[in-house]
């Protein structure tokens, strides 16, 4: 059994310092866990000075050939899809930007070969993405949109077995297939790859990938996994304090998880900023969710004068339902 990272990072950004957050709570809550880092040549020599802290928490480092033509996010997906091909027994998969919150060494009692959670806790229709899902799945000559699931590929549980080797193989497959039509991320590729292996495949509970940006309450009492990014945020702010940027330049400065992160790691399920809303409702969510919205979010930061003006303005106009009372 095998906790298994991806880390394709430069010093530039920040994925570095939210993989080592994560397995810094992988560690902190699981101290005899075997956790393996796979990663490309490059990110192996900038793991260097300050970025060297993961050392003392990780049981292996794999160097994953790669061809040299690929972007960064390309490399990273290209071994994301392959590395059933690099790890021996049986494995679960966590994103970076993950916090793990408890022992989750009971995963690998799922009676299944590949596990996962449903994207953002919501079947396709019901998906804040569904047209970008669908268009994605029509552009590819993809089928897995029949089926109204739609999974995340943030934490995978994966067993050794004849078939899940080929299931990689089609993901794999599938997405070098769907990087040279345009379509970058990794998700299509898997929902193509379960659509053709639905017989070892098993929908896991919601507590195994709490997307908390994305209906994922309901989930956050009995969470193992916090996913705090899964996809891009409403408002790029994100509403959980160990996800603050904050934390990821302290991170940067320091080279090491500082006490007051290790403070908010011991209670990850409360590490919520204190000026946050929770938002809900079909018209509430249309609103958030459009391109209106994000319209206002770029003036508001942008030109807060001008958006300062137009919100004077709008005040002006009466409410038509306070007149209905």
């Amino acid at each position: 059994m095998k906790y298994l990272y991806v880390l394709v990072s430069s010093v530039q950004d920040t994925y570095y310092e939210q993989f080592f957050l994560s397995v810094t709570s992988l560690r902190l809550k699981n101290p005899d866990a075997h956790i393996t880092v796979l990663c490309d040549s490059k990110t192996r020599q900038n793991l260097q000075g300050k970025r060297k802290g993961y050392e003392n928490l990780i049981s292996e480092v794999k160097i994953v050939p790669v061809p040299d033509n690929l972007s960064q996010q390309e490399v990273s997906r290209h071994i994301k899809t392959s590395m059933r091909r690099y790890v021996d027994g049986d494995f679960l998969f966590i994103d970076c930007d993950t916090i793990i919150t408890d022992d989750i060494s009971d995963v690998f009692s799922a009676q299944t070969d590949i596990g996962a959670v449903l994207d953002k806790h919501r079947t396709i229709d019901c998906h804040p993405m569904e047209s970008y899902i669908i268009s994605n799945d029509e552009r590819l000559g993809f089928g897995s949109s029949k089926s109204n699931r739609h999974y995340n590929s943030g934490i995978i549980l994966c067993k050794d077995t004849v078939k899940t080797h080929d299931f990689f193989d089609k993901w794999h497959e599938a997405w070098i297939y769907s990087n040279k039509k345009g379509v970058t991320v990794d998700q299509p590729s898997f929902n193509e790859a379960i659509f053709h292996y639905t017989d070892i495949f098993l929908e896991l509970d919601g507590a195994w990938n709490c997307q908390i940006a994305f209906s994922g309450l309901p989930f956050l009492s009995e969470a193992k996994v916090i996913h705090y990014y899964a996809s891009s945020l409403i408002t790029q702010v994100p509403p959980y304090s160990l996800a603050s940027q904050d934390n990821l330049d302290s991170i940067k400065e320091t080279g090491v998880v500082s006490s007051n992160i290790i403070e908010q790691l011991q209670k990850p399920k409360s590490a919520f900023a204190a000026d946050s809303r929770i938002i809900a409702g079909e018209a509430s969510l249309d609103v958030v969710n459009s391109n209106f919205f994000a319209k206002l979010l770029w003036l508001r930061r942008k030109h807060p004068g001008i958006f300062n003006r137009l919100n004077r303005l709008i005040s002006c106009i009466k409410n038509p339902e306070h007149n209905k009372k």
